[in-house]
């Protein structure tokens, strides 16, 4: 599959490949940024768990075609929009597929059955909590019973640990190609 990335810095305030910066990067304001919204290590997660989920279409076989794989690359990680000012926002896409629970996005399969799609989608699921808002405490009863798996949820975001465990557990799963071949 043959993606174009950008070879120029689109955000000027922020350093990385735009394609795997978090989405709370891409999508926060430099005067919302530099108050709450700094660099933790969530985005870093973050960006690996979108170099992940942007190499694995890109580069597997699936039984997408090459056109289909590529629009559905471009519309995850290419999301991007200039303000009046002229500067670069994106990571609408990301977040919310992030928020709903579909990424790496449900219709993307491989060719081979593969413990890769897995691993990512694992590493994912905490950032739903990252992207969601829990409903108002009034509502008691719907807010008892998601709001321990939000704070899980934002604990693994914080705990690199959890993340790191996460790799190993999927990496001694069946499943994986036999000396070290592609197509994962």
């Amino acid at each position: 599959m043959t993606t174009v990335m950008t070879t120029y810095s689109r955000r000027h305030d922020r350093t990385g490949t735009w394609q795997f910066m978090s989405a709370a990067l891409l999508e926060s304001p430099i005067s919302a940024a530099l108050l709450e919204n700094s660099h933790v290590l969530e985005d870093d997660i973050e960006s690996f768990v979108h170099v992940l989920g942007w190499t694995v279409p890109s580069y597997l076989p699936s039984p997408m075609d090459e056109d289909e794989r590529e629009a559905m690359v471009s519309y995850l990680y290419d999301d991007s929009w200039k303000t009046k000012a002229g500067q670069e926002w994106g990571g609408q896409d990301k977040s919310f597929h992030l928020k709903s629970g579909d990424y790496p996005l449900k219709e993307f399969t491989l060719t081979e059955p593969s413990p890769i799609l897995d691993l990512i989608r694992n590493l994912a699921s905490p950032f739903q909590a990252r992207y969601s808002k829990l409903p108002p405490e009034e509502d008691k009863e719907l807010f008892k019973v998601l709001m321990p798996r939000y704070q899980l949820a934002l604990e693994r975001l914080n705990n690199l640990e959890w993340f790191l465990g996460t790799i190993q557990d999927a990496l001694e799963r069946p499943g994986w190609p036999a000396n070290g071949g592609g197509g994962c």
